[in-house]
């Protein structure tokens, strides 16, 4: 087309028609940028596809990155569950306790029911590393699923907080319970080697001291409370798991660019 166009403005020169030799060189220059223009557009287009493509395999690793901490946070929930069960009844039992009942065993049992697999639920943030490490989070379009991705990751710190307190409530029952149990009598491996039997008959408290004893429910009672209130942040990363996969999910919600 150019060539076209040049061979009618050279026959123009030669004819001196200079003011249709202006009007062709225009018209070429014209039609010069239009394909510039078409070109770029073409060139940002698949841009926009590429970069599509790759926010698209961001969000859906995110996805699978929140389900795995969603089943985390099930499983702690339910776990801290049972904790609180067995705290609570630590702690009446050490509240009553009398040597003269014989439940040495029970107590002991309780305790070891108490302190079994703490649950430390962490941020499965392997996509959001990449993320923040490549600058990836401008691909993501979507302000929504951007302050979505957000508020997940500040109710991570709300519950790292508050597990410093859950552990240290942890470390405080440990210790409280050193002086009064006899560990050869807690099945701390697979080699524990008295028969549930035995153990029922022989297991006794390695000291009865009331106060010792007293002072071990009270450390249940405040681990009880440190826990009952991780449970409640646990829950709170439930919901905000279930929230953030809704929004990741939805393809059909008003994009609002993220500027």
């Amino acid at each position: 087309m150019i060539k076209f166009f040049r061979k009618i403005r050279q026959k123009m020169l030669i004819e001196n028609k200079f003011s249709k030799y202006m009007l062709y060189a225009i018209g070429e220059v014209i039609l010069v940028v239009i394909g510039i223009l078409i070109a770029l557009q073409i060139n940002n287009w698949n841009q926009k596809k590429t970069e599509h493509k790759i926010e698209q395999g961001y969000i859906s690793s995110l996805i699978e990155d929140t389900k795995t901490d969603l089943s985390n946070f099930k499983n702690a929930i339910a776990l801290n569950e049972e904790r609180i069960n067995n705290l609570d009844s630590l702690a009446l039992s050490c509240y009553s306790y009398n040597i003269n009942d014989n439940k040495d065993p029970e107590l002991i049992i309780l305790y070891v029911k108490s302190l079994v697999r703490p649950d430390f639920v962490t941020q499965t943030d392997r996509t959001l590393s990449q993320l923040k490490n490549s600058g990836g989070m401008r691909l993501i379009e979507d302000k929504t699923k951007i302050d979505a991705i957000i508020t997940y990751e500040e109710s991570f710190e709300r519950l790292y907080n508050q597990q410093v307190w859950y552990e240290g409530g942890l470390k405080d029952l440990v210790n409280a319970g050193v002086p009064v149990f006899n560990y050869k009598y807690i099945p701390v491996s697979k080699n524990f080697i008295f028969s549930e039997e035995t153990f029922l008959k022989t297991a006794r408290l390695l000291r009865t001291d009331n106060r010792l004893i007293v002072e071990l429910g009270n450390r249940a009672s405040i681990y009880n409370m440190l826990t009952s209130s991780y449970l409640n942040y646990l829950e709170e990363g439930k919901q905000e798991c279930l929230k953030l996969i809704d929004i990741l999910e939805n393809k059909n919600t008003t994009v609002q660019k993220n500027e």
